[in-house]
């Protein structure tokens, strides 16, 4: 026994006493005459002693009473205990259902199998109001909700174990990272209690969590849930993992592309993992690695002009506990030209940046009689703006885009200004560094809210970017002849990364792969007549294309290659992989740290808490049965 639900009613100890007391007094005789008082000698002495008490004699009766009235009041008093079970009025089961659920263990049974077994008997032990105590207890509840990247409500709160079992028998695990934070909100309305102007804990409400404890930072979500017991499933942590891949162009070769792979070794000791890279069913190439104990590595494969499509990386020969992760799917799309327009009265730093890269292919015009026109892929204005602009990719330079873009003037040119912070981690400004920028003046403006601001001084942004579904501009208010960025390295970085930021947005479907569960926005060319995807599962999605804008690919759960046709020349592949390291690190946790507090991980069968109660009463009503026919027996005999 752990505790008392309603220890107030331990005062009704104070009645045992009060029995004791009654079998100490005296009975009021009533007088009798009789021919003899020899046998009456112990009545004579109770009428003639003057004290209204009598010595307390061992009684039967008065022991059974005092038992009976004990087991009431503890039965009043709810105690609980911990039992194998799970017990409670409402419990809510989480289940995680991410990738690394799918871990197979030494007996060949996966995590999910061995937490479905746990869920079943949680079900099991629900204390269901059925038998000789239905008169007493109440009927649990159970609700599941299974977790990865989203949240799946699997059974809504029940005290049916049929539709508990098949929710949990029917949970399938998802190719996605784990992700528990929506989950914390259900929990955080479940097992609260408004009272009054204070929110307090529901002492009938409790949390079971069977996972491998891979929760990553989402965890933080359960800080505010006051009762979760920890059931932890898996044993092997021997697992290499790839964690990413993304396709580069080669700075070594014109015509080559770079494909970047990153692994993870989550085994205690160091590890060689061989991948290879294989497409159009041939391999293509094979690469060694050798990753330290707990550590990371990477490799690199250069492939020539020819090779686009659809491929795949693997771990070579190699079997493990997780097998999703021994292989990722990447689309090598191929280089093609970028016709970009350039707007100016003459730039050849400009000019000069835009040529290195062997794509382009620029068109120079001037300012006077400039008419937009379709067919490129950026248009670039220097010192110039238009009146007006319809969809497509635009970079304007010492010079502020038309009104109504959110891009207004905010005062007079400024003079001198100084850098004072600018972004690392954007594409654009990737291995760029402002420091040492010196400028001699630049439009001052205001960007409107989506807009990221790369550059930035202490009077005005120098550099942002906006991305709507239609358009891109990108903005450099400053006069890059009156600067002295041309000479610093960070210019061709710049406008290198602009044509490969934009040209592989532009073209194909963006990225060369995924993550399972992201939410991937597709934008259909302009003569697209119909928008249908279909998944590695044969699931057919379709789009409406109304209004022509992007389209979001929200259905992600599963790793592999899905088909995205616009009825318009050939269906283009799209690569879907996990592509995680918390979910290749399957060393199952020991614990949890949860808002400041540490929850021990439990194995085997959930303990949950069991009210006793109705036993104690039953014991009580029992006991009083036993009292009475003993009364009547010594009465009638």
């Amino acid at each position: 026994m752990s505790a008392f639900l309603a220890p107030l009613a331990l005062a009704g100890l104070s009645l045992l006493p009060v029995i004791v007391v009654l079998y100490m007094l005296k009975l009021k005789r009533r007088p009798q005459r009789v021919p003899s008082t020899l046998l009456w000698r112990r009545s004579i002495q109770d009428m003639v002693a003057n004290a209204p008490f009598q010595r307390l004699r061992n009684n039967l009766l008065m022991w059974l009473q005092l038992l009976a009235l004990l087991l009431l009041v503890l039965g009043l008093a709810r105690p609980v205990g911990n039992f194998s079970g799970g017990k409670g009025e409402t419990l809510i089961l989480l289940l995680d259902l991410s990738a690394s659920m799918q871990t197979v263990e030494s007996n060949g049974q996966t995590r999910l199998d061995k937490g479905k077994e746990l869920a079943l008997k949680a079900v099991e032990n629900m204390s269901g109001g059925n038998g000789l105590l239905s008169a007493f207890s109440a009927r649990d509840e159970m609700m599941i909700i299974g977790f990865a990247e989203k949240t799946f409500p699997l059974q809504t709160l029940t005290t049916d174990k049929g539709a508990l079992r098949t929710a949990i028998l029917s949970a399938k695990a998802q190719d996605t990272e784990t992700n528990i934070e929506d989950a914390g909100y259900i929990l955080q309305e479940r097992t609260m209690v408004n009272k009054g102007d204070t929110v307090e804990p529901n002492p009938d409400a409790r949390v079971i969590l069977i996972s491998d404890g891979g929760l990553g930072p989402t965890a933080a979500a359960l800080a505010d849930v006051p009762q979760i017991d920890f059931v932890q499933v898996g044993e092997t942590r021997d697992n290499i993992g790839l964690t990413r891949v993304d396709l580069r162009e080669s700075f070594t070769g014109q015509y080559e592309q770079q494909v970047f792979v990153g692994l993870v070794n989550a085994s205690a000791e160091e590890k060689t993992a061989y991948v290879e890279l294989e497409a159009g069913g041939n391999v293509l190439d094979l690469k060694r690695a050798t990753l330290p104990a707990d550590g990371t590595g990477s490799v690199l494969f250069t492939v020539g002009e020819g090779i686009s499509g659809p491929a795949t990386v693997r771990l070579s020969s190699h079997r493990d506990a997780l097998a999703m992760d021994d292989s990722l799917p990447v689309v090598i799309q191929p280089r093609s030209e970028l016709k970009i327009q350039l707007v100016t009265r003459g730039n050849p730093f400009l000019e000069r940046a835009l040529a290195v890269d062997p794509r382009t292919n620029i068109e120079v015009a001037s300012p006077d009689g400039w008419t937009l026109r379709d067919g490129y892929d950026i248009v670039i204005f220097d010192s110039y703006s238009p009146e007006s602009l319809g969809p497509g990719n635009f970079i304007f330079v010492n010079a502020l885009p038309p009104v109504g873009t959110g891009f207004d003037p905010s005062g007079e040119p400024i003079k001198n200004p100084r850098v004072v912070d600018w972004s690392r981690i954007h594409p654009i400004t990737r291995f760029c560094s402002f420091e040492n920028l010196a400028i001699a003046r630049t439009i001052p403006f205001t960007a409107p809210k989506d807009a990221v601001l790369l550059v930035e001084s202490v009077e005005t942004p120098l550099i942002a970017v906006q991305e709507t579904d239609s358009r891109r501009l990108l903005v450099v208010g400053f006069d890059i002849l009156k600067s002295y960025w041309p000479l610093d390295v960070s210019f061709p970085i710049f406008w290198g990364n602009v044509l490969e930021s934009w040209s592989r947005q532009g073209r194909g479907l963006g990225r060369a792969a995924w993550a399972t569960g992201s939410t991937v926005p597709i934008v259909p060319p302009r003569d697209a007549k119909i928008a249908e995807v279909s998944t590695p599962a044969g699931q057919k999605i379709s789009f409406a294309l109304e209004s022509q804008g992007t389209l979001y690919l929200t259905e992600t759960a599963r790793e592999g290659f899905y088909s995205v046709d616009f009825g318009v020349g050939q269906a283009q592949a799209l690569a879907i992989g996990l592509m995680s390291e918390l979910e290749s690190q399957i060393a199952p946790a020991t614990s949890l740290e949860i808002g400041g507090r540490t929850i021990k991980a439990e194995r085997g069968a959930v303990e949950g808490r069991q009210e006793l109660w109705p036993w104690l009463i039953l014991a009580g009503l029992l006991i009083f049965c036993f009292e009475w026919l003993i009364y009547c027996r010594r009465t009638y005999m």
